[in-house]
């Protein structure tokens, strides 16, 4: 019976000393899989702060005033900073060597005439790009729409030789962003370098004279240089919906729907020393009774170490007026010349101060395309203002 005993004894202390050992080789185990773990997990960290995300911005402010209020670029004889001012973020984050996505967030000040906050912001671009081995680059999201020589940087003040891109060219088309997609391509002409761009989509904007919409946009741009001259041409059409049917305003009243229309722009630039001279053509023709426009600018500035005076010469004319030849849709007439007087001082990198005058007349029988005349237009008087003068002072920053 003691035997018995110390027999069982032995045997409950071998399988205690058995189940301590498989329990340490199991503790060992799960060491093994959370240290594993940390490893993973600190690679990552390290992964995360190798993977290169950038962010910058850039600002204006200014002060516009006018002579009178036939309406410029909408400036009146009422002071005006709130719309001059607007700020803006720019990030992109590298998800692979060759896949970026980018946003950009831009708050503006709203016109004193629109009421509501004095501020709107809103995402101006958000989309991903992708460059393929062959050298294509892929990019889909909200993207500027590129119509002109200056899309890109149509809100960077800081990029533009000017202090308000020219009215004449750059109100062609009011709506600066679309949805969709486009693909680049790079190549190579005798040595010269030719880029293309094909892009497709859709662009919108409820607050816009009461709604625009352009639908199944598509166009292509094609660009050359040799880095003193730079020639860029450009072809786009989209089905145009249209309607500013505004309710207790004395603006002439339009309603299009699923019009085509079609814009076409060549732009050329010069850049060498101290010369900078830049001009843009564009037409915009749209069926029905929305105007065919014409317009076009030639700036020319010369650089005095960081001070660049410079002088623009603009002109817009409308080519079908005998489709509205009388009554309040007349006001779509346009016919105006603009001359503008300006300088620009980089007053430090990053920091450009800008003063302008800008003298318009010319408008003809027409309404110059000024709001002020338009709604004189609308109500039957015809033109109320013959010429009007712009003072701009801005200030343009980027970081």
């Amino acid at each position: 019976m003691k035997q018995l005993r110390t027999t069982k004894t032995r045997l409950a202390v071998c399988l205690l000393v058995s189940a301590g050992v498989t329990g340490a080789h199991a503790q060992e185990e799960r060491l093994d899989r959370l240290e594993s773990q940390l490893e993973r997990l600190q690679q990552d960290m390290r992964d995360s702060r190798d993977t290169d995300f950038r962010i910058n911005g850039f600002m204006s402010t200014g002060y516009a005033r006018a002579s009178n209020n036939a309406g410029y670029a909408g400036v009146t004889e009422d002071s005006d900073v709130r719309s001059q001012t607007l700020f803006a973020v720019q990030g992109t984050f590298d998800l692979s060597d060759q896949t970026k996505a980018t946003f950009q967030l831009l708050s503006r000040g709203k016109p004193k005439a629109e009421g509501g906050d004095n501020w709107e912001t809103q995402l101006e671009w958000g989309y991903v790009s992708h460059k393929m081995n062959n050298g294509l680059r892929l990019r889909a999201g909200k993207m500027r729409t590129p119509l002109f020589m200056y899309s890109d940087s149509l809100d960077l003040g800081y990029a533009q030789p000017f202090a308000r891109a020219p009215n004449a060219v750059y109100d062609q088309v009011s709506l600066s962003s679309f949805t969709g997609a486009d693909v680049t391509y790079n190549f190579d002409v005798l040595g010269q370098p030719i880029r293309t761009q094909v892009f497709a989509g859709h662009s919108e904007n409820q607050d816009l004279v009461g709604g625009t919409e352009l639908r199944n946009i598509a166009g292509a741009v094609i660009s050359w240089t040799d880095y003193t001259w730079t020639v860029r041409g450009v072809a786009a059409r989209a089905e145009t919906s249209i309607d500013n049917l505004l309710e207790g305003t004395a603006a002439p009243q339009l309603e299009i729907e699923d019009e085509d229309g079609k814009f076409y722009g060549l732009g050329i630039e010069y850049e060498q020393g101290n010369i900078m001279a830049v001009s843009e053509i564009t037409r915009r023709d749209t069926d029905g009774v929305f105007p065919e426009r014409d317009g076009a600018y030639a700036t020319l500035g010369y650089r005095f170490d960081d001070v660049m005076p410079y002088v623009t010469y603009a002109w817009v004319e409308t080519q079908d007026d005998d489709k509205r030849p009388q009554g309040p849709l007349a006001a779509f007439n346009e016919k105006r010349e603009d001359y503008s007087l300006g300088v620009r001082w980089d007053a430090m990198p990053g920091i450009a101060l800008k003063a302008d005058w800008t003298h318009s007349r010319a408008f003809g029988d027409t309404s110059g395309g000024l709001s002020g005349n338009a709604e004189s237009f609308a109500q039957g008087q015809g033109n109320r203002f013959d010429h009007t003068n712009v003072y701009t002072l801005k200030l343009d920053a980027a970081f």
